[in-house]
């Protein structure tokens, strides 16, 4: 069975939303972390919003991010949504319920199914406990205001798998769902 994974930048305040923030902290290290996290999924799965800003810039990014930018182009994608009803960029729209969609996908065969940002759509999935892995990359800075992860959630306790931290403050937890 296919695993859901998601990979959030969290400042340290709770924020997700717009993440500029994170651009000053982006070194070699963090770019690593990322490259492993992408290679080992062949499909994303994206909320609305965070699709159209990776469609709207990806395309014409990969001639400067290489490999990493050639496999984010390349693979499926399915995007929830409630007002597209059709995509580009090798994306689908997801129809009907999305637990049920998420729950199929994780019988299909292939690798592991890859959440970037998203924040409505990871809060839903966590309700739904469709998320398998939780890799929270914390930037050491305060945000203030924004969309912050799990602002409406009930209490869940998450099993801490991994820590790593970067050269210039990143904090990396990863969490497999309890």
């Amino acid at each position: 069975m296919r695993k859901v994974k998601l990979a959030m930048y969290v400042a340290l305040d709770g924020v997700v939303e717009n993440p500029a923030w994170t651009a000053p902290y982006w070194n070699d290290e963090i770019s690593a972390m990322q490259e492993e996290y992408l290679y080992s999924s062949d499909e994303l799965l994206l909320g609305r919003v965070t699709y159209e800003g990776f469609a709207a810039s990806w395309p014409t990014m990969e001639e400067e991010t290489g490999d990493f930018g050639r496999k984010m182009n390349s693979m499926p994608k399915r995007v929830a949504s409630r007002t597209l009803s059709d995509a580009e960029w090798n994306a689908a729209i997801i129809d009907g319920d999305l637990g049920e969609a998420v729950r199929a996908m994780k019988q299909e065969d292939g690798a592991d199914i890859l959440i970037y940002g998203s924040g409505e759509l990871v809060d839903e999935l966590t309700r739904l406990s469709l998320i398998d892995e939780y890799r929270l990359i914390v930037y050491p800075v305060l945000v203030g205001e924004g969309k912050r992860l799990f602002a409406s959630q009930p209490e869940r306790a998450l099993s801490l798998k991994e820590t790593a931290s970067t050269a210039s403050g990143i904090v990396v937890l990863t969490y497999d769902a309890a």
